[in-house]
């Protein structure tokens, strides 16, 4: 796995949809909140507080607006765990600036917000109508996202461990039963009539197994130690494989402030990795593309 994916080794042209910015702006930036918000169901402010709990658990919502009128604006939220006793009103909670998304806002954008927040809310103009969990980023719009992005970083990775292990030397790094399992993938590939050089036969753990071994790979994808490199790169391999089984909950045993924090860690990681390629391939170029035309 060499230039060819990235970037043409003779004149250093970046080729389309291989940056971190053209998986963004075709895809990342086409998921709208607008196509993952839900209705937000409003409390009345004076109903008892134990009713609209009751009422929240059989609709299976945990967060409701609080209206003061029946077709008044919703003034404040509550949440389900909360409403114990007295009146909904007692529980309100401020719905702040920071809280409130427009239906045009981005996934990249919505992560960031729900980095902070468990929920936000859809409005504009001073009216609230929709409600965004860090749930709903388990919706299938969310996990193409996430997909595409963990998909260019194991492409990264193995272009690095191409870079960093020439001549095959990532062999004797690998376990044996590792080594076997790569060799048994490529020797289907070509039963099927899809030869593959032994590299390109290795799975993402395997990758990430050479990275962390590496410390020039290490700090040059912005790993400060070792064991971090262990950690995120173990996250992500198990990120990606509950996309790939289409896990229900992306959690899975993790809080989603974590599992946000390693999104926003990956697009990190690639954006730091697309420079130094392209600065790399541009430094071996050895033809001006400008002069071929």
């Amino acid at each position: 796995m060499g230039y060819q994916l990235w970037m043409s080794p003779r004149t250093g042209y970046r080729r389309h949809g291989t940056r971190l910015c053209d998986l963004n702006e075709t895809l990342g930036q086409k998921i709208l909140v607008s196509a993952l918000a839900e209705p937000l169901r409003s409390a009345p402010a004076h109903a008892l507080a134990t009713q609209m709990a009751d009422e929240l658990r059989l609709l299976d919502f945990d967060v409701a607006g609080v209206k003061r009128a029946q077709r008044g604006r919703v003034v404040g939220y509550v949440r389900r765990e909360d409403l114990l006793s007295g009146i909904v009103a007692d529980h309100m909670r401020p719905i702040d600036a920071d809280l409130i998304v427009g239906a045009d806002l981005a996934v990249p954008d919505l992560l960031d917000r729900l980095s902070r927040h468990e929920v936000v809310f859809v409005g504009a103009s001073g009216t609230v109508t929709g409600i965004v969990t860090r749930a709903d980023l388990n919706k299938p719009l969310v996990r193409s996202y996430l997909f595409g992005l963990i998909s260019l970083l194991e492409f990264h990775l193995g272009y690095w461990v191409s870079v960093e292990y020439p001549d095959d030397t990532w062999h004797e790094k690998l376990t044996m039963t590792r080594m076997e399992a790569t060799r048994k993938r490529q020797s289907e590939r070509m039963r099927r009539g899809q030869p593959l050089p032994l590299l390109q036969c290795l799975e993402i753990g395997d990758k990430h197994t050479l990275v962390v071994k590496s410390a020039s790979l290490r700090a040059l994808l912005g790993f400060a130690s070792r064991n971090q490199a262990e950690d995120v790169l173990g996250n992500v391999e198990h990120l990606r494989n509950n996309l790939a089984h289409s896990q229900y909950d992306l959690v899975s045993g993790r809080s989603w402030s974590e599992l946000i924090t390693l999104v926003q860690r990956i697009d990190q990681i690639v954006g730091t990795s697309d420079l130094e390629v392209e600065r790399q391939a541009q430094e071996l170029a050895t033809i001006d593309l400008g002069a071929l035309w």
